[in-house]
């Protein structure tokens, strides 16, 4: 049944990540150098007369590659409704994914800008998403133990 409730946890998991293209994860605004922002396609530089440029493509190239990974893999597991240990392991791995994702975020790509710009960063929409993914996907997790438990409690009723 594709209308269950780990369903929806897995396909707004999905969004979230989805969603991670769009927005900004922050912005480190300077009077002298400019204004950098980084995202997972990359880090781009704002000066207020040239046009933006990508300052480095390949500095967030392992946010962008596990970005795309967990995608595919939660998405695979919205379609293994029937086999259900075959789904927790991929809600498992991609659950260690955007942990990874997080840590990237959060421990070195904020702290890299921050010694290029010498400024705080300007949290944007875009740090939140791979938090919110996090929590949809234990709650997917969760949901799924629930009907592996049930199913195992009405074969022994058998």
């Amino acid at each position: 049944m594709i209308q269950r409730i780990q369903t929806v946890y897995l396909t707004a998991s999905v969004i979230a990540c989805v969603l991670l293209f769009s927005f900004p994860i922050a912005k480190f605004s300077n009077d002298v150098q400019g204004t950098y922002i980084i995202s997972v396609i990359g880090i781009k530089y704002l000066n207020m007369v040239d046009p933006p440029i990508f300052v480095n493509f390949w500095l967030t190239f392992p946010m962008l590659i596990l970005t795309i990974v967990s995608i595919i893999i939660t998405g695979t597991a919205i379609f293994l409704y029937k086999k259900r240990r075959s789904q927790l392991i991929l809600v498992n791995i991609s659950f260690l994914l955007n942990v990874i994702l997080v840590a990237l975020v959060y421990l070195y790509y904020i702290g890299y800008i921050e010694n290029l710009s010498k400024v705080v960063p300007s949290y944007q929409f875009g740090i939140f998403l791979p938090l919110i993914s996090l929590v949809l996907l234990v709650l997917a997790n969760r949901s799924i133990r629930k009907d592996e438990a049930l199913v195992k409690s009405s074969d022994r009723l058998r």
